[in-house]
């Protein structure tokens, strides 16, 4: 924010002068000192200053480190909400979200969007180019086959039933229309989902009020989507990244960020467990199924919609196609725990890495 400047200008002084030869004006007297700060007007030191509050179906969480405690909670209030607007516009669990609309017209027209909800499906067609389909928001048309929300009545789908909504799953049917800013689905029955993207994008989205707000040391975090900018005063902000198969909270690996973004994508927060096999919620769109090999991935990256953008294709493409994408991709650093519990760290992030323990060897 830019401040003007005022001129002060204080009313002309009009100086004696001697006007004997030998007469000499007085000293001026010495300023007073000033007076010493009470504890009322004493420098607040900075402290990190927390708000929260429920959004994107977890609990979305900032921290400022900042010694203006009043300004530092009105901009992470403004954060929140830039956040729960951005979920009103992609969410599928609301009729009346942009995402919603185009689900319902699917096969029908066109439906105009926001900017936020165009660059989100455009940059998502390009993952799913890269993953040669592998990643697919057009995933959406399994919604109420697997059952992992609120739905979860612990049931699932017949190899049937897969394949016949499989059927409707093809990224190249979303058509876009920049000029006019309109997505459509070619097909009825079709729908699209951003629930593995959209995280990410309200993460950065909170960070630009935040920084707008004059505010540079922070974290943001909805789930396991985070940023984290600046530092938290004379250290870096620090994280560990969560073993797929410990209990929650139990860490691996501790990480210092500066001014990135720090995204899992894991096969542990939601999921069914039948006959020793676990069946989660990240489905491979070449199979309908959930995505095999990897428990989770971790990423560090530019910023939070990159990384949650392809933390959860990397986890379903595979560790050597993950590798290899990542080697490709130098502002993007990755630790990923393969399904026969071995770790995998890109070169950049191996010496950044603090290990805690190995990961839990389970089912």
């Amino acid at each position: 924010m830019l401040f003007p400047l005022w001129r002060h200008r204080l009313p002309p002084v009009w100086l004696a002068v001697a006007v004997l030869l030998n007469c000499k004006a007085p000293a001026p007297a010495p300023a007073p000192p000033p007076p010493a700060p009470d504890a009322a007007t004493a420098a607040t030191p900075p402290a990190v200053i927390e708000g929260q509050r429920t959004c994107m179906g977890t609990l979305c969480t900032i921290k400022v480190y900042a010694s203006d405690e009043a300004k530092a909670k009105a901009a992470i209030d403004q954060a929140l909400e830039e956040m729960a607007r951005l979920e009103g516009l992609m969410t599928t669990w609301r009729e009346d979200s942009e995402v919603s609309r185009i689900n319902a017209a699917a096969g029908a027209n066109p439906v105009a969007v926001s900017p936020e909800t165009f660059a989100v499906i455009k940059e998502s067609q390009r993952i799913s180019e890269l993953t040669e389909g592998a990643f697919d928001l057009t995933v959406g048309a399994f919604k109420g086959l697997w059952k992992f929300d609120e739905d979860n009545d612990g049931s699932l789908p017949t190899p049937a039933q897969v394949r016949a909504r499989k059927a409707l799953v093809n990224y190249r049917d979303i058509v876009l229309d920049a000029q006019a800013r309109t997505v459509m689905l070619r097909r009825p029955g079709q729908r699209i989902t951003l629930g593995g993207v959209a995280k990410g994008f309200a993460v950065d989205g909170a960070v630009a009020v935040l920084r707008k707000a004059g505010f540079s040391d922070f974290i943001v975090q909805a789930g396991g989507d985070l940023f984290a900018g600046g530092q938290r005063g004379d250290r870096a902000w620090r994280v560990g990244i969560q073993d797929p198969r410990g209990p929650h909270g139990q860490i691996i690996y501790k990480v210092e960020l500066h001014n990135q973004a720090f995204n899992t994508s894991g096969d542990y927060e939601r999921f069914i467990m039948k006959n020793g096999k676990r069946y989660h919620h990240i489905l491979d769109a070449r199979t309908g199924f959930p995505a095999q090999g990897i428990r989770s991935v971790t990423l560090l990256a530019p910023s939070a919609f990159v990384a949650d953008l392809m933390d959860t294709a990397l986890l379903i493409v595979g560790v050597p196609k993950a590798m290899s994408i990542l080697a490709a991709t130098p502002d993007v650093q990755g630790v990923i725990v393969d399904a026969k519990n071995v770790v995998h760290i890109s070169p950049g992030l191996q010496a950044k890495l603090q290990k805690v323990q190995d990961p839990t060897d389970a089912p």
